[in-house]
């Protein structure tokens, strides 16, 4: 069997090195336009149930996986400067991305992968001659956007704007700081990903954007503004761009997963917003789930069926989810505008998606439900 891959991200490094480990002699290909050494973004989170998935999945990589992650520890929810700790179940841990992506090569190549870099492909068709062809190459998916009707592909577009960055920061918890400026919201996400490194995702809602001139800024003039805005949660560190452009997120999702012998996994298929901290760890239990598929089936189109069949209704819940998530932060602004007192409005962040209700939240947070109803007994009193 020769399998084609499009992509030498996580999703598609990850599908190499377990499907060369499981299934044996066969050639595995994987086509990278980036050089092995280079990365966008800074650090990426993996929650607590994905890594279990992962050790079940193979225990040497995990091993690996576990020995670069930073765990992380309780969350925290700041409005206006007024923290909330949310103190439960772990949070789970964090990997600087190109760290994980250089792991992930070492695997491959020591499992017999065959790995190219610098190698953009324009157009899929020069790699169809594989009896499976994956296309593993991000939000931007070469092979999706060449096959677009096949796919079913949709899109939009939200109307936050979001930058990524990192900052030397120390610190030890997955943290969201919410502040108004400008008529509007900002929310800063953050956490650690090293001993001395955060990743700070920065973004404002349309009020905000406008309100405070953004739309006539530059890029290096909105880092500005921010910092300011969030020197006291940057301990007076500067931000660190890494073509860290200013943009709107933009979800797209496929009717179909899979069309002839090609498939799609990880962003190509489905972008995860990233308030949920998912979409490594999704993209990875794609990867998981197409070599399950392969085990099992020898014909490609009774795999890919069955890949589809198993995954995506998993998969739905969670882009479900995320959409919930992004329509939350969409309005943020009104969110803290009505909040009650900080708790209060954690709360409301807490069961912002169908997955969790104030039953889960008293059952993950005894400590924090307990501090919302002595908050609440106390504005009544």
């Amino acid at each position: 069997m020769k399998i084609n891959i499009l992509g030498g991200g996580p999703s598609g490094l990850y599908f190499a090195y377990l499907a060369r480990k499981r299934l044996g002699d066969i050639e595995i290909n994987v086509h990278e336009r980036n050089a092995p050494d280079a990365t966008f973004g800074f650090g990426v989170v993996l929650a607590g149930a994905g890594l279990a998935r992962l050790q079940a999945a193979d225990g040497e990589s995990s091993e690996r996986l576990q020995a670069i992650t930073k765990d992380l520890g309780n969350q925290e929810i700041i409005l206006n400067g007024k923290p909330v700790s949310i103190e439960g179940r772990a949070y789970g841990g964090a990997v600087e991305r190109l760290t994980l992506l250089n792991m992930l090569q070492d695997l491959c190549a020591e499992v017999g992968v065959n790995v190219t870099h610098h190698d953009e492909i324009n157009d899929p068709r020069v790699v169809e001659d594989a009896d499976l062809v994956i296309g593993a190459d991000g939000a931007n998916s070469t092979l999706r956007r060449t096959y677009k009707a096949e796919f079913g592909t949709h899109g939009s577009q939200l109307s936050n704007a979001f930058a990524w960055y990192g900052a030397e920061r120390l610190h030890d918890r997955p943290t969201l700081s919410f502040r108004n400026a400008g008529g509007g919201a900002f929310c800063a996400h953050y956490y650690p990903y090293t001993d001395r490194m955060c990743t700070f995702v920065m973004e404002c809602d349309r009020a905000a954007w406008d309100g405070c001139g953004f739309a006539d800024m530059t890029d290096d003039e909105r880092q500005a503004f921010v910092e300011d805005l969030y020197r006291e949660d940057l301990q007076g560190q500067p931000l660190i761009s890494n073509k860290s452009e200013w943009r709107n997120f933009q979800p797209v999702w496929n009717d179909n997963w899979s069309f002839g012998h090609r498939v799609l996994i990880g962003d190509a298929v489905r972008r995860a917003h990233f308030s949920i901290g998912s979409g490594t760890r999704i993209a990875m239990e794609d990867s998981i789930a197409l070599v399950k598929a392969l085990e099992e089936r020898d014909d490609i189109e009774a795999v890919l069926a069955a890949y589809v069949a198993g995954r995506k209704p998993a998969a739905d819940i969670l882009i479900g989810a995320a959409r919930e998530s992004y329509t939350w932060y969409e309005e943020m602004g009104r969110h803290m505008a009505e909040a009650k007192s900080p708790h209060d409005f954690a709360f409301t962040y807490l069961t912002r998606t169908s997955r969790v209700d104030a039953a889960r939240v008293a059952a993950d947070y005894p400590e924090f439900t307990a501090a919302c109803a002595a908050e609440r007994e106390g504005v009544g009193q």
